[in-house]
C-alpha cells in the first residue's frame, strides 16, 4: 500500500514540476515525443523485479507512442535495489548534452517488486510526457484463443485406461480331472491404484476316468472382480503391474450322458467367490503379457451320481470345496 500511494502522491508532484524539456512537449501528442534511451539496472537483490523492456512496454502503453524506437535526444537512468526496508528505485533524465534534467526518487515497503516497478514506469512516463497521468494505458490486446482439441482427443479423454487380454490355461475342480479352458478377459483403470476386470471362461467337456467316461463336465462362466494395484503406490516407476483381485463368478454347469439315461439331464448354475493374483509384463508398445492364479470356492457345491453302484462308487463327479485355476496370456493395453 506505501507503494500504491507513492506512485499517487509522486504523480501529482511531477504534474507541478516537470522539467522544462519535457513541459516543451506536452499536449503535442505521441507523434511529438522526444526520443528517449532508457537504462534500467536492477542492482543487488532486484533480480525478481521487471526488466527493461517490460518498463519500456508499460511506458509505451502510458504515453500511445514509443519514444524508444527513436534516435534519443534524451536519456533516463534507474536503478533498482532491494534494501531491508523495501525496494529503492532512483531515476535521473538528462539531455543530449548530459545535463541533468531532473531525478526522482521512489520507495516501498519489502515485498512484491511490481508495485514500485509500475510507479517507476509511471514516472518515467510522465518525465517524457506530463500529461501521461491524464492518459489511460493503452489496453492489452486479448490473448489468442485456445486451439478447440480435437473431436478424436477430446472423447479420448473421457475413456479410462484399460487392457483386453486373450487367456489360455488350466483348472482343477471346477470340472473332473485338471482341465484345460480359454477365456478372455477386460480390465479398466479406476481412480486411485484400483481397477476391475470382467472375464468370460469356458472350460470344454471333459470326461472323468473310467469307470465314469460314459459321462462328461464342461463349465462356462463370467467373472467380475475388484482389484488393487499395490505397485502403483509402493513404486510407481515400476514397469510390472501386480493386481491383487477378489470378486465373484456366476455361470452355467454342463452335464452330459453318453452311455444311460439320466434322470435330471441338462444344466446346472453355480456359483462361486473368486481370488486372483495378476502380473502384468509390458512386451513391446502396448503389448503386455498376463500372467495368474485363481482360487474360487463354489457354492453351492455340485456332485452328481449313478443309482444303483455299491456304496463308494456311486459319485462320478463332485466339486471340492476350493477350485484353482491358472491362466496366461497377451493383452492389448490403451493410455
Amino acid at each position: 500500500m506505501r507503494a500504491r500511494a507513492a506512485t499517487a502522491t509522486l504523480a501529482l508532484a511531477l504534474l507541478a514540476a516537470a522539467p522544462a524539456a519535457a513541459a516543451d512537449a506536452a499536449g503535442a501528442g505521441a507523434a511529438s515525443l522526444p526520443g528517449v534511451h532508457l537504462s534500467w539496472v536492477r542492482a543487488d537483490g532486484a533480480g525478481v523485479c521487471p526488466d527493461a523492456a517490460a518498463i519500456e512496454a508499460e511506458v509505451t502503453g502510458r504515453l500511445g507512442g514509443n519514444p524508444f524506437a527513436r534516435a534519443p535526444t534524451q536519456f533516463i537512468e534507474a536503478v533498482i535495489t532491494q534494501k531491508a526496508e523495501g525496494f529503492q528505485v532512483t531515476i535521473a533524465m538528462r539531455g543530449g548534452e548530459g545535463k541533468l534534467l531532473g531525478s526522482r526518487a521512489l520507495t516501498s515497503s519489502p515485498g512484491d517488486c511490481q508495485s514500485i516497478a509500475t510507479a517507476a514506469a509511471l514516472t518515467i512516463a510522465i518525465l517524457i510526457d506530463p500529461d501521461a497521468l491524464a492518459r489511460a494505458p493503452a489496453p492489452k490486446p486479448p490473448p489468442p484463443p485456445a486451439p478447440a482439441p480435437a473431436a478424436g482427443a477430446a472423447a479420448g479423454a473421457h475413456v479410462p485406461a484399460g487392457r483386453l487380454t486373450a487367456l489360455a490355461g488350466a483348472g482343477w475342480g471346477l470340472v473332473p480331472g485338471v482341465a484345460p479352458g480359454a477365456g478372455l478377459a477386460a480390465t479398466i483403470d479406476a481412480p486411485g491404484p484400483f481397477a476391475i476386470g470382467l472375464t468370460a471362461v469356458l472350460y470344454p467337456e471333459q470326461r472323468p476316468d473310467p469307470p465314469d467316461d460314459g459321462f462328461a463336465f464342461g463349465l462356462t462362466y463370467g467373472e467380475l472382480a475388484g482389484c488393487w494395484l499395490p505397485l502403483a503406490q509402493l513404486a510407481p516407476a515400476a514397469r510390472l503391474r501386480l493386481e491383487l483381485c477378489a470378486g465373484a463368478a456366476v455361470g452355467v454347469l454342463h452335464a452330459v450322458v453318453f452311455a444311460a439315461t439320466p434322470t435330471a439331464p441338462g444344466q446346472r448354475w453355480t456359483f462361486a467367490p473368486a481370488q486372483l493374483t495378476r502380473l502384468i509384463i509390458p512386451l513391446f508398445g502396448p503389448l503386455v503379457g498376463e500372467l495368474a492364479v485363481e482360487a474360487t470356492e463354489p457354492l453351492p457345491r455340485r456332485a452328481f451320481f449313478v443309482a444303483g453302484r455299491p456304496a463308494g462308487m456311486e459319485t462320478v463327479f463332485a466339486q471340492p470345496a476350493v477350485t484353482l485355476a491358472g491362466w496366461g496370456g497377451v493383452g492389448l493395453r490403451w493410455k
